[in-house]
C-alpha cells in the first residue's frame, strides 16, 4: 500500500489543529475521509500515530518521529517543486524588505543589481525604516527580511548574515574647531551639541554601546535634536548644529562633497560595528524566493570592510 503526498499534509493539519473534525471542515473534507487516511497511514507503518480523547488528539512517540520526518519530506517537496519551476520558466516574484538607513540605501542595492541581472523576473519592494521598526515588520511577517544596524528584540527567532563592517565616525562641519584633527578622544565629543538619531535607530542603539564601552555615558550627551534619517543628520551637521556619530559609509559620501568632515575617535577597534540581513529561522520554506536571495548574498558577500 502506497501513501499519497496529500495524506501526510492532512496528517500535519491535524497536528496544526489538533482535531480531526476541525482538520477535516478546513480542508473541506469530511471526518470519516480524512480519517480513513489516518488509517491507512498507521497500516503502513504498523503503528498507532495518534491518541484520542476528549479533548482532541495527540501523537504517539511514533506519530512525533513520523511528524519530524514528514515537515522535511513536505518542505523538499514544495523546494524541488519551486527549483523545477525555475528551472523552466524562470522564477519571478517580489521580495518585500524593510531596512534601515545605511543598510537599504548604500549596501543592498548593490546585492540587488547583481542579483537582477541572473534573475530579471524577480523585484524589490523596499522600505526605508529604522532599525527596530524593521526588526518589527520583520516578527510580524509583514516583510520577508531586514536590514538593520544592530541586533534587537527577540534574537532567538531570527537568523543573520553580516553584510558589513565599518566604524562610526565623528562628523563635523567643514569650518568646525575639530575640522583639522585626525583623531580625537572620545570625551571631545561632550564639549559639543550633538545631533541624535531617534532612539529606535540603528545607529543611536550602537553608537550609545560603544560610548559606555569607551566609559562615557550617553546621558551626559549635549543633545540639540533627534532626527529620524542619516541624511537629516548630515544636513543638521553641515548646517552647524553640532557634531554626531554616524556611518562611515554614509559620512565619507557626505565628506567627499565638502559638506562635513569625517574624525576618527582615538579607540577604533571599539567604535566598528556590523550591518546584517536577517530573516526568521521558521521562515516559509515554500517561499523559494527567499531562499534564493539569502542563499546569493551568503554566498556573494563581496562587502566586508568599509571604513573610512
Amino acid at each position: 500500500m502506497a501513501i499519497k503526498l496529500k495524506y501526510l499534509e492532512n496528517f500535519l493539519k491535524i497536528v496544526e489543529l489538533g482535531s480531526f473534525s476541525k482538520a477535516a471542515n478546513q480542508l473541506d473534507m469530511s471526518q470519516s475521509a480524512i480519517s480513513q487516511q489516518m488509517e491507512n497511514i498507521e497500516k503502513y507503518f504498523g503503528v498507532k500515530i495518534f491518541t484520542r480523547s476528549i479533548k482532541g488528539v495527540s501523537l504517539t512517540e511514533e506519530g512525533k518521529i513520523l511528524l519530524k520526518r514528514t515537515k522535511l519530506i513536505i518542505d523538499n517537496f514544495h523546494l524541488a517543486k519551486a527549483e523545477i519551476e525555475e528551472k523552466i520558466k524562470g522564477i519571478s516574484g517580489i521580495l518585500k524588505i524593510s531596512s534601515s538607513t545605511t543598510p537599504g540605501q548604500h549596501i543592498l542595492p548593490i546585492y540587488f543589481s547583481k542579483f537582477q541581472r541572473k534573475n530579471p523576473k524577480i523585484k524589490f519592494q523596499v522600505e526605508i525604516n529604522d532599525t527596530t521598526t524593521s526588526f518589527n515588520k520583520l516578527l510580524n511577517k509583514e516583510v520577508d527580511l531586514a536590514g538593520v544596524g544592530s541586533l534587537i528584540n527577540d534574537v532567538d527567532s531570527i537568523e543573520y548574515i553580516i553584510l558589513a563592517e565599518e566604524e562610526l565616525v565623528l562628523v563635523v562641519p567643514p569650518d568646525h574647531e575639530l575640522s583639522n584633527k585626525k583623531i580625537i578622544s572620545p570625551s571631545d565629543i561632550l564639549k559639543f551639541p550633538y545631533i541624535s538619531r531617534e532612539s529606535t535607530s540603528g545607529t543611536r542603539i550602537e553608537s550609545e554601546k560603544l560610548l559606555r564601552k569607551m566609559g562615557i555615558s550617553p546621558k551626559k550627551l549635549r543633545i540639540f535634536c533627534e532626527l529620524t534619517t542619516t541624511e537629516s543628520v548630515l544636513t543638521a551637521v553641515s548646517e552647524g548644529m553640532g557634531i554626531s556619530l554616524i556611518s562611515s559609509i554614509a559620512a565619507s559620501k557626505a565628506e567627499a562633497a565638502n559638506l562635513v568632515k569625517c574624525i576618527r575617535l582615538s579607540d577604533s577597534e571599539l567604535i566598528k560595528r556590523k550591518l546584517y540581513l536577517i530573516r526568521l529561522k521558521n521562515h516559509d520554506t515554500k517561499n523559494h524566493l527567499i531562499n534564493l536571495f539569502w542563499d546569493f548574498v551568503k554566498k556573494t558577500s563581496f562587502i566586508k570592510n568599509l571604513d573610512t
